[in-house]
């Protein structure tokens, strides 16, 4: 399990004076970026490098936030942290209302038709353009796109690792 959650990710400095301009990973970007909320720099895996950056001011900026975190007063190291992401603590996090749940918590989950056919485990979610796709390998190591709509997927159970799904006829089958 993942110890943070990307919330956002730092875009390029912004002025001269260390602010940032962050895009929101998150819903509630209002109740994240606030004044002393702790972030960490996160790797490609998530984890968290180097050390962690209080935030000192926030505000919406068009589609973005405007960042400045305590201690951060030119751009130069801010450089440095272009196009990486920042995420809080785990247990920073609301906590998630019924059928709620993250896309890293659907990775190993069993994947099974309405009238309970195995069709394999979720490997990777993929962000495309129209949306969330699962990527789901079978036990036969057929792979397959699965899109992640409710259309398509009818139930995710984060207590029995299942989600139940109808694809469209055929799909299974490319």
């Amino acid at each position: 399990m993942p110890t943070h959650l990307a919330v956002g990710l730092l875009k390029k400095p912004h002025g001269l004076k260390g602010d940032v301009i962050i895009y929101p990973l998150t819903d509630a970007p209002e109740q994240v970026f606030v004044p002393g909320r702790v972030v960490a720099v996160l790797d490609k895996q998530g984890r968290p490098v180097g050390r962690d950056l209080v935030v000192q001011k926030a505000r919406a900026y068009h589609r973005a936030w405007l960042l400045h975190f305590e201690g951060v007063e030119d751009r130069t190291a801010l450089e440095e942290m272009r196009e990486r992401y920042f995420g809080i603590d785990v247990g920073e996090a609301r906590p998630l209302a019924e059928g709620e749940f993250y896309l890293h918590e659907l990775i190993g989950l069993r994947v099974e038709l309405k009238d309970k056919s195995p069709v394999g485990t979720v490997h990777s979610v993929y962000e495309a353009p129209q949306g969330y796709l699962l990527g789901v390998r079978s036990e036969g190591g057929r792979e397959h796109l699965l899109p992640f709509n409710p259309e398509v997927v009818r139930r995710v159970d984060r207590a029995d690792r299942l989600v139940v799904v109808t694809p469209p006829e055929g799909l299974l089958e490319l």
